[in-house]
């Protein structure tokens, strides 16, 4: 396909997309009743339409003021005249090609840059207006540079596999399948993946459960629990079952690992996780929190957030997140924390881990916790910036006294 040709390939994507329907449904979708498009081009169109997404408000801002309604073009012209594109290469008229620009067009995207400079600040960092306060009180004087951060494209991390396999034994296996990695400095079982980065899921390591794909900060969170070799852990809201195979490396598999979600369909997928990398557990079998032998050393509770932290991965999102959705997190947010404290024993540990940047999900939930529940107390917590490259998380560990 043409340069020209993946654009409007990307159009018609956006154009379905803005109807209401899933991001990655409408690409699917597009993609079967296309299969002329190879996989560089599939790639292509996928990356244009993403990063729309991530920069939808400011590549509409300057067409909005000029009367234009949102579509898959306008955001278009709006995101490649933002990265200094040529956009002739791209709106040439030609067979399968964009129709070349209008003349109104031209002046915006002539002077995009000196309109989108008077733009409202969530505009510029494009998120949604409804989050500026929050988003603020969370970042601070770092506001700006976290909310670039979550624009740009997410890097691919995995993590090592201390239970099958060590990091110079994965780093040379990688290469042999094309794969070039680099290690990240401050963490042991990282590596960033540099060239070939969509090859990962059909490599050897992969295949044998040596290595999965985590981002850093998700590594972070179980260095920072630090789970010791031979207790007893519960991954309370396990789904897809991420956390339990960090957890599950970090103890080299000499731990006794049990989970739980109320989705039982994600337990399926962890169970064919498990067995790839070498991890046995155990499902929560309804065991009743009041009898001592339902107890647990550490208790982990990766609930369901809005997903702030994550918008450089998912930049759709943030356009789907509204108030409402936000207060009912919330809700859930309490609700998971007093079902998971049930579980943890007497000088046990309860980790309560979300992958959101907000302090309303984060800081004033334990703070909320703690306040309801004075059997445990705060040991320690930590905000993992997305500044680093990774995703934004944040972890509070909360000690069982009595």
């Amino acid at each position: 396909m043409t340069p020209g040709a993946r654009v409007s390939a990307a159009i018609e994507v956006l154009d379905d997309y803005l109807l209401g329907k899933p991001v990655d449904k409408v690409l699917l979708n597009w993609f079967r009743a296309n299969r002329f498009a190879g996989s560089k081009d599939r790639l292509a169109i996928r990356d244009l339409v993403f990063n729309c997404l991530r920069y939808k408000l400011s590549s509409h801002w300057p067409f909005q003021q000029a009367g234009f309604p949102i579509g898959g073009r306008v955001l278009l012209l709006g995101m490649l005249s933002d990265s200094h594109q040529c956009l002739e290469k791209f709106f040439d008229g030609k067979r399968y090609s964009p129709k070349t620009l209008s003349k109104l067009e031209r002046v915006i995207t002539k002077n995009f840059g000196e309109s989108l400079s008077v733009a409202p600040t969530f505009v510029k960092l494009n998120f949604p207006k409804f989050l500026e306060k929050g988003l603020m009180e969370s970042f601070g004087d770092n506001f700006w540079d976290n909310l670039n951060s979550l624009n740009v494209q997410a890097n691919l991390f995995i993590r090592v596999n201390r239970i099958k396999a060590n990091m110079d034994g994965v780093i040379n296996s990688l290469k042999e399948d094309g794969i070039e990695v680099e290690k990240v400095e401050h963490f042991n079982n990282a590596l960033k993946v540099l060239k070939n980065r969509r090859q990962f899921v059909k490599s050897k390591v992969f295949l044998l459960g040596k290595a999965e794909v985590q981002d850093i900060n998700s590594q972070a969170v179980v260095e920072f629990i630090k789970p010791k070799e031979g207790i007893k852990i519960l991954d309370f809201c396990a789904g897809a079952g991420g956390k339990t195979l960090a957890l599950a490396s970090f103890t080299g598999g000499q731990a006794k690992y049990y989970v739980h979600d109320k989705s039982q369909s994600k337990l399926g997928n962890l169970q064919l996780r498990c067995k790839r990398a070498g991890v046995k557990f155990k499902i929560l079998d309804g065991t009743n929190p009041n009898d001592p032998n339902g107890k647990f050393d550490l208790v982990v509770a990766d609930v369901p957030c809005s997903g702030t932290g994550v918008w450089r991965r998912n930049p759709g999102s943030k356009w789907s997140l509204t108030k409402d959705q936000l207060r009912l997190v919330l809700v859930e947010q309490k609700t998971i924390l007093k079902a998971a404290g049930k579980y943890v024993k007497k000088n046990g540990t309860l980790a309560y881990i979300t992958c959101s940047v907000l302090k309303s999900e984060n800081q004033e939930q334990t703070s909320w916790f703690l306040s309801q529940d004075p059997t445990f107390s705060l040991l320690s917590a930590r905000v993992l910036s997305p500044i680093n490259g990774g995703d934004g998380f944040y972890v509070s560990l909360l000690l069982k006294n009595c």
